[in-house]
């Protein structure tokens, strides 16, 4: 039971990560391109703060599941050798996830 409920963390944490990284492309400002240049196109050069807090939003609640998960590793490991390597580095995307948020906000 531990052992599938930490498999079912893992995938939601990384799924989140997933939604997280796409809501940020849709944050950041548009690039300009030779077409956009050639038909002349109005770009968003700046940051969308609505998806900018989305995506905080996503972080925070992705850093939540990797911090559940690896709670919960800690909790069931038994042995020295238990690996709690993916949680960590999940845990780790996170938060410089955050950080970047924080920055750009």
């Amino acid at each position: 039971m531990w052992t599938r409920l930490f498999i079912l963390v893992n995938y939601v944490s990384w799924t989140i990560l997933f939604v997280a990284l796409l809501v940020f492309h849709k944050a950041q400002p548009e690039f300009d391109t030779l077409f956009d240049r050639f038909y002349q196109l109005n770009l968003r050069t700046h940051w969308d703060k609505d998806f900018v807090r989305y995506f905080v939003y996503t972080a925070g609640l992705g850093l939540g599941a990797s911090a559940f998960g690896l709670g919960l590793a800690i909790f069931r490991a038994r042995r020295r050798t238990d690996h709690k390597i993916p949680i960590r580095v999940l845990g780790g995307l996170y938060l410089i996830l955050l950080v970047l948020a924080w920055i750009l906000l």
